[in-house]
């Protein structure tokens, strides 16, 4: 038996309603849109030529939550980038100045079949899944116990209202629906959820068993089920163990496309303290990492076998590490605790990944590889290490295509991933795909990547200097600027080099302003994204060899600590050609310990290897 979907088709798109994708019609590629921005494509196409007023379609799009208009604003400008509409274009949507929105392009109705059998849930899902906890029928027999569904049911929604992925339906909404006999899909209507968690509690003897299971609110289909025992002594613990055991099973299927079978800890407050570093980790500003550590550090005292939250708080302090990070043993602290993981559980492959991570940073590049592939091969669709390979060897060692792939198939693996958008962002623009670039990093910041960081700046002012908006590009790195940096000369030698990009005759002077910077700053305020910046500008201006005794130097205050670091994809810009082309490339390449790695793997894109001689082409 087939069921009917609606597929819309205008301009080069086709637009899938039931399964929430836009693709393009040439290559059947699925183009990236957070969940409201496809909330918000579907309310204009459906209403194609008609004049929505912002009120309207704010409504619409956000029916029970206040939103400014803003929130709007910012999906429509995504939309544009994503349809692929230049500044003062409107083949699609028109904006009518003070009353609202307009979609212009001519739209087609496909109808088409697919097999009812065949899942069109949200496995892998776009952005936050929205979710409805209803109380758990009382089975028990014993009418004494009708307490017991409902407080499982409560501290179900307290808990998942703590995971990023997750939207819950509060208590209030849920809790009218118990002991009536209400179809899913209708309870799913009204709240306005994309699945439903209902369950039952019995008594077997004298073990209790909880049955939970997950349902499609669209389809009614069982996404997910599975049953706990329990012996029945000590009851006031059962709620917590089950808790985390389904509050992990959730979040397993519709991140991962599958549902864990092992709850990770029996500690509720362990598990608390854990989701409450991954909802930092995703907002990843120097204090929220400093903070996510150290909860974890709580998580696996409470619980010293929590294997996951061992492996967490190793990834977070690699990533501080790499971030340039100065603490002292902060990688040997990484280390332990990613050993320590594969310990308690040799399944947490990821772990691997963060040893490789950390292999990367000390220049191990053969050992990294190795690690990473280990990463890899139980699960070769594990974003993170993916993630990790391209971003940490791939993008280092100047193989820009295959980092380019792999972040990809991490980004479709984990699509409501902010970090992975602005990682691929990243990737696009070392590739020259400057305007590409800039539709993923404003997909990252639409998917809560905060737009305040040092990392969005950045690349949205190499953007805008790749499109010649020089005094924007300056803009947004005067606003990455520390104190210190700003007082050493930071913002004066950021606004001379942007002049001299507009006039070359201002080079000279713009050469000067960013030695005296260099001079100026104290050792930590320099550090290697700050150096690699002056690298690539120095190179920019001619000035080929104080662009390498600016790597030098990095190079050698990063040895003192045994690093090598993990900001030298800069090495492979196009502009960086003429300091590629230089003598002193190949001594450069010779301290971080390439030419080994390129003997096994291959040389970096368009370039060859003669002995320990690299030509780039």
């Amino acid at each position: 038996m087939a069921s009917e979907r609606v597929v819309y088709e205008f301009g080069d798109f086709r637009l899938d309603a039931a399964q929430r994708l836009l693709l393009l019609k040439s290559s059947a590629r699925v183009m990236p849109l957070t969940s409201r921005a496809f909330d918000t494509l579907l309310y204009l196409v459906q209403h194609p030529g008609e004049l929505l007023n912002k009120a309207t379609l704010m409504k619409a799009i956000w029916p029970h939550v206040v939103v400014e208009e803003n929130s709007l604003n910012q999906n429509i400008s995504v939309l544009r980038r994503v349809l692929g509409e230049r500044p003062g274009e409107y083949r699609y949507i028109v904006t009518v100045p003070g009353r609202g929105y307009r979609f212009v392009a001519e739209v087609r109705l496909v109808d088409e079949s697919t097999e009812e059998s065949r899942s069109v849930s949200p496995t892998i899902p776009a952005a936050r899944i929205s979710i409805a906890i209803l109380p758990f029928s009382n089975l028990t027999g014993d009418p004494a116990r009708a307490y017991l569904g409902e407080t499982l049911a409560e501290e179900l929604i307290n808990t998942s209202a703590r995971v990023r992925w997750l939207e819950v339906a509060s208590r209030t909404s849920t809790f009218v629906y118990k002991d009536r006999n209400v179809d899913v899909r209708q309870i799913a209507r009204d709240l306005g959820v994309d699945a439903v968690l209902e369950g039952s509690i019995r008594r077997a003897g004298e073990r209790i068993r909880v049955t939970a299971q997950l349902v499609d609110g669209r389809t009614g289909h069982h996404l997910w089920s599975e049953s706990y025992e329990r012996g029945g002594d000590g009851l006031s613990g059962v709620e917590d163990e089950l808790t985390v055991a389904i509050v992990d099973a959730v979040v397993g299927h519709f991140t991962m496309g599958s549902a864990r079978r092992k709850a990770p800890t029996q500690d509720l407050e362990a598990y608390h303290l854990y989701l409450e570093a991954m909802a930092l980790r995703a907002q990843p500003t120097e204090d929220n990492l400093e903070t996510a550590i150290q909860l974890l550090d709580l998580a696996v005292t409470r619980d010293p076998n929590f294997a996951r939250a061992w492996y967490a708080g190793s990834e977070a302090r690699a990533h501080r590490a790499a971030d340039g990070c100065r603490t002292p043993n902060l990688l040997c602290d990484a280390e332990r605790d990613a050993r320590h993981a594969l310990t308690l559980d040799p399944s947490i492959s990821r772990a691997h990944g963060v040893l490789g991570l950390i292999n990367a940073c000390y220049g191990r590049w053969i050992e990294a590889e190795a690690l990473l592939r280990r990463a890899l091969a139980p699960v070769g669709g594990n974003p993170d290490s993916l993630a990790f390979h391209a971003v940490y060897v791939a993008r280092q060692v100047g193989h820009e295509r295959q980092a380019l792939a792999e972040i990809q198939h991490a980004y479709a693996l984990a699509p409501a991933s902010p970090l992975l958008a602005l990682q691929l962002g990243a990737q696009k623009l070392i590739n020259g795909e400057s305007t590409e670039a800039g539709k993923w990093i404003d997909i990252a910041v639409a998917n809560g990547y905060p737009k305040s960081l040092a990392e969005v700046h950045e690349v949205r002012a190499q953007i805008a200097t790749c499109d010649g908006r020089f005094k924007e590009a300056a803009r947004e790195l005067t606003e990455t600027l520390s104190p210190a940096s700003r007082a050493a000369g930071g913002f004066e030698a950021i606004h001379a080099f942007f002049r001299a990009k507009s006039d070359e005759s201002r080079g000279a002077r713009a050469i000067m302003a960013l030695q005296a910077w260099e001079e100026k700053l104290q050792p930590e305020e320099l550090d290697l994204s700050t150096a690699q910046r002056l690298m690539v500008w120095f190179t920019t201006l001619g000035a080929i060899d104080i662009a390498h005794d600016v790597a030098q130097r990095a190079v050698e205050r990063l040895a003192s600590s045994g690093m090598i670091g993990s900001g030298w994809g800069a090495l492979w810009l196009k502009d960086m050609a003429p300091f590629r082309d230089s003598s002193r490339f190949q001594q450069l390449l010779s301290r971080l310990g390439l030419f080994g790695y390129w003997r096994q793997y291959g040389p970096p894109d368009n370039c060859v290897l003669r002995g320990d001689q690299l030509r780039c082409l």
